[in-house]
C-alpha cells in the first residue's frame, strides 16, 4: 500500500497532461437516443467508432466527445444499463502504459463513469484493479495512483466512486455455462457475481485487447498450467458477463489512432480493431468465442458506424423500380 500511495503525486501530473484532444470540455452527444438503423438485422453486431471527424463530431473533439460518440453510434449505453442498477463495475485497462497513454486512458475512464452516473444515478460505481489471488495479474505501474487521483476529484467524490482491489475479494467457485474450454469450475469474486453490470475498458495492444483485459477477474482452477491460452480467454468471456466493451485506440499502438470503439459485443470490438490494424485471419480465441455464441468474430457480421471499415456488414442496396 505504501508503494501505491507514493504514486499519488505522479498521478496528479498525469491527469494534468495536455493532449491534442483538449481534455475536459463538455460533450454534446446525447444519452437517450442512438444512431443504429432500424433496418440493421439482429444478428449483426454494431460497433460504434468515436473519431475526430466522424458523424456529428465537433470541430475540436475531446476524449469525452469520442467516448460519447462511440456509445451513441453503437446503440447507446442506456440500453445495457438499468437506471435502477445498484452496483456497476468498471474494469480499466491493465496493460503497461507510458505516462501520456495513462493520462489519456484515465480520461476515457472518467468519461465512462460520468455517463454511467447520468444513466444510473443511484448506482455504486467501482473501479476493478489488479487480480484475484492466484491469477498473477497486478495493476500496471501508476494505474492505481492515477485512479486514486481521479476518485479524489470533486465530481467523483460526490458520486462515491471507489476502487475495488480484487486481491482482497472473496471468491466462490462457479461452473462455466455449458462447460469451459479449459476447465468447468473457476473461483470468481462474489462482487462480480452480485453486480448489475460490468464495463470492460481496455487499451489497444493487439487483436485480443478486450479479452485479455478480463484476465485477473477470475482465478485459475486448481492444478492449472495455462497451456491453452485461447481457451482460457474464452472461458473468461463465458464467466464474466460484460455489458459493454470500450477499446481505447488513442495512442500510436494502432495505425488509425485516435479512435474509441464501443459495443455490447466485446468479441466484435476486438475483431474490428484487429481488422483495422491489418490482423487477418481472426485470432483463434475470437474464432472459438464466436463458435460459442459469445459474440461476432466474422468481419462481415459486424456493422462499423462512424468510420468506413472495408469488409464489414453493409445493407443490401435498394432495388431500382422497374419500368412497366
Amino acid at each position: 500500500m505504501k508503494r501505491l500511495c507514493s504514486h499519488v503525486a505522479l498521478a496528479g501530473l498525469l491527469l494534468a497532461l495536455p493532449t491534442a484532444l483538449h481534455l475536459g470540455r463538455w460533450s454534446h452527444y446525447p444519452i437517450g437516443i442512438d444512431a443504429v438503423s432500424a433496418v440493421t438485422p439482429g444478428y449483426v453486431a454494431v460497433v460504434g467508432i468515436g473519431t475526430t471527424s466522424g458523424p456529428g463530431a465537433p470541430a475540436s473533439p475531446t476524449i469525452e466527445d469520442l467516448v460519447r460518440g462511440a456509445f451513441y453510434l453503437s446503440g447507446g449505453l442506456h440500453r445495457a444499463i438499468d437506471p435502477s442498477a445498484r452496483q456497476v463495475l468498471v474494469r480499466p485497462g491493465h496493460t503497461p502504459m507510458k505516462a501520456g497513454a495513462l493520462a489519456q486512458h484515465l480520461e476515457v475512464v472518467r468519461a465512462i463513469v460520468l455517463l454511467l452516473h447520468d444513466i444510473a444515478p443511484e448506482a455504486q460505481i467501482s473501479l476493478l484493479v489488479g487480480g484475484v489471488p492466484g491469477s498473477g495479474v497486478t495493476a500496471p505501474e501508476g494505474l492505481i495512483a492515477g485512479l486514486q487521483a481521479l476518485i479524489a476529484t470533486e465530481s467523483f467524490t460526490s458520486m462515491g466512486v471507489h476502487l475495488l482491489a480484487l486481491e482482497q475479494e472473496e471468491v466462490e467457485t462457479i461452473e462455466v455455462p455449458d462447460g469451459g474450454e479449459v476447465a468447468d469450475l473457476y473461483p470468481m469474486p462474489i462482487s462480480l457475481l452480485e453486480c448489475d453490470a460490468v464495463i470492460n475498458v481496455a487499451r489497444y495492444q493487439d487483436g485480443l485487447s478486450g479479452l485479455k483485459n478480463l484476465r485477473g477477474l477470475v482465478a485459475p482452477p486448481a492444478g492449472d498450467v495455462d497451456e491453452d491460452h485461447a481457451g482460457r480467454l474464452v472461458d473468461l468471456a463465458l464467466l464474466v458477463e460484460v455489458k459493454y466493451t470500450v477499446l481505447d485506440l488513442l495512442g500510436d499502438e494502432h495505425p488509425l489512432h485516435p479512435l474509441i470503439l464501443a459495443s455490447d459485443d466485446g468479441i466484435a470490438v476486438d475483431r474490428l480493431a484487429g481488422a483495422l490494424a491489418g490482423i487477418f485471419p481472426a485470432p483463434e480465441a475470437l474464432q472459438r468465442a464466436g463458435s460459442r455464441q459469445l459474440g461476432m468474430s466474422t468481419l462481415r457480421g459486424i456493422k462499423a458506424t462512424g468510420l468506413d471499415a472495408p469488409g464489414t456488414w453493409r445493407p443490401e442496396p435498394e432495388s431500382e423500380p422497374q419500368e412497366e
